[in-house]
C-alpha cells in the first residue's frame, strides 16, 4: 500500500516535523516521524478484530523533546550508558556529556540522534516489494564529544505479513563507538492500558549483565534461579516487585542487558541470519511481538521510571506501563574490552538488524 505523508506540526524553534505512515494487508499501520526517526504509533488488530495502538507516544512533536523517555526514537551515537561519560580510544580520552544525574552518559549525550530531524525517502523494497522508509543523518566529528564523521542510514520496512524491520548502517572516517537502537515502549494490550505486568514475556537468553546503582556493569550472571529467567514464558509482573537485589538496585524493575546466546535462528529473506531474542504476548487480545536480531544483546527496560506526563489521547503515563526491547550492545562497552566490540571506523562499517514480527495467536 502507498505510504501516506503529512505534517505532524512544528517544534517551538519553528522546525516542521513530518509523519510517514506505512500500512500492510494484515491490518498493521505504523507511523514514523522524521524527528528522531520516532515510531509514533503501531496500530494492529487483536483476535476479535479490535485495533489498538501498542506504542506509547505523544500527540505533538514538541512533547517528544520536552517529556524525555526517548519514546519510539532512534538512539545514537551510543545507545545505553557510558561510565563517567568518558572512554579512551587509540590513546585519546573522549568526554561525553554526563546527561544522566551528572554521572553517566546516556543514549548519545545531551542532544542525541533522537532529537535530530532526519532526511526521509519513501519507496518500495526491490526484492520483496514492501513499503520502506530510508532515514539518513550525518553526525559530525566531535558531536557530543564523539570522534569521527559518521554517515548513518536506517531502513524501516513493513511487509504484508506483519514483519517490521529496522536495519541500521553507519560509516565513520575515524574509529568511534557506535551502537544504535530504537526505544519504542510496547504494550500489546494497547498503550492506553498502562500496565505491562499482565503481558507474557519470553527472552531466549541464559545470561544477563548485572549492574551497580548507576547501571554500570559489574558482572555477567547466569539467569538460572533468578527473577531474570524468562527462558520459558512468564508474566512480567511475576517477579518484578520481588526482593532480588538487582531489581532493587535499578529502582524497582528490569533495566538490564540480556546476552543473546541461542540456537534459535532464522535466515531472513534478505540473507541475514538472525537469532530469536524475545517474544511479548498479550494473551487476552492475542497480539504478539516476536523479536529477531543479529545484535549481541537486548536491553529490557520495564518502564520503571515512567509517569508524570500524559501520552496520546490524554492517557496518563504510569510506572510499568509498557516495556522496551532495545537491541544493541551491553552498557559501557567502550570501556570494557572483554565485551563484544562496538568500535567501528575505516574498513569496518556498523550494521545491525532488528526484525519485529507482529501477529495474532
Amino acid at each position: 500500500m502507498a505510504i501516506t505523508v503529512k505534517e505532524f506540526g512544528k517544534l517551538n524553534d519553528g522546525r516542521a516535523v513530518t509523519a510517514y505512515t506505512m500500512s500492510s494487508a494484515c491490518g498493521i499501520e505504523i507511523t514514523v516521524l522524521d524527528l528522531g526517526g520516532i515510531i509514533q504509533s503501531v496500530k494492529m488488530p487483536g483476535k476479535d478484530g479490535t485495533v489498538k495502538d501498542i506504542v506509547c507516544g505523544y500527540d505533538t512533536a514538541q512533547e517528544y523533546l520536552e517529556n524525555g523517555g526517548y519514546n519510539g526514537a532512534l538512539i545514537g551515537r551510543y545507545a545505553n550508558r557510558i561510565s563517567g561519560g568518558r572512554f579512551e580510544l587509540n590513546g585519546v580520552t573522549y568526554d561525553i556529556p554526563k546527561n544522566e544525574n551528572g554521572i553517566t552518559a546516556l543514549h548519545g549525550g545531551e542532544i542525541g540522534w533522537d532529537k535530530k530531524i532526519w532526511a526521509v525517502e519513501t519507496g518500495k523494497c526491490q526484492s520483496c516489494g514492501a513499503d520502506k522508509l530510508t532515514l539518513t543523518y550525518t553526525s559530525v566529528d566531535g558531536e557530543e564529544g564523539f570522534p569521527g564523521n559518521v554517515d548513518v542510514k536506517v531502513l524501516y520496512r513493513l511487509d504484508d505479513n506483519g514483519e517490521f524491520v529496522i536495519k541500521y548502517h553507519a560509516i565513520s572516517d575515524k574509529d568511534t563507538p557506535i551502537a544504535m537502537t530504537n526505544h519504542a515502549y510496547f504494550n500489546m494490550a494497547g498503550y492506553d492500558t498502562q500496565n505491562n505486568k499482565d503481558l507474557e514475556l519470553t527472552i531466549n537468553c541464559g545470561k544477563f549483565v548485572a549492574v551497580d546503582k548507576n547501571f554500570i556493569p559489574t558482572e555477567i550472571v547466569d539467569v538460572t534461579g533468578t527473577a531474570f529467567d524468562f527462558r520459558t514464558p512468564k508474566l512480567i509482573g511475576k517477579d518484578i516487585d520481588g526482593d532480588e537485589e538487582q531489581l532493587k538496585t535499578v529502582g524497582g524493575g528490569y533495566d538490564h542487558s540480556f546476552v543473546i546466546e541461542t540456537d534459535e535462528e532464522i535466515t531472513w529473506k534478505h540473507s541475514t541470519v538472525l537469532k530469536k531474542g524475545a517474544v511479548l504476548l498479550d494473551r487476552s487480545s492475542g497480539r504478539r511481538l516476536t523479536l529477531y536480531t543479529d545484535a549481541p544483546a537486548i536491553q529490557v527496560y520495564a518502564g520503571n521510571m515512567m509517569g508524570g506526563n500524559t501520552f496520546k489521547g490524554g492517557v496518563e503515563a504510569r510506572r510499568h506501563g509498557a516495556i522496551c526491547l532495545e537491541t544493541g550492545f551491553y552498557p559501557d562497552t567502550p570501556n570494557r574490552p572483554d565485551f563484544p566490540s562496538c568500535i567501528f571506523g575505516p574498513g569496518k562499517d556498523y550494521e545491525c538488524v532488528a526484525l519485529f514480527k507482529f501477529d495474532v495467536v
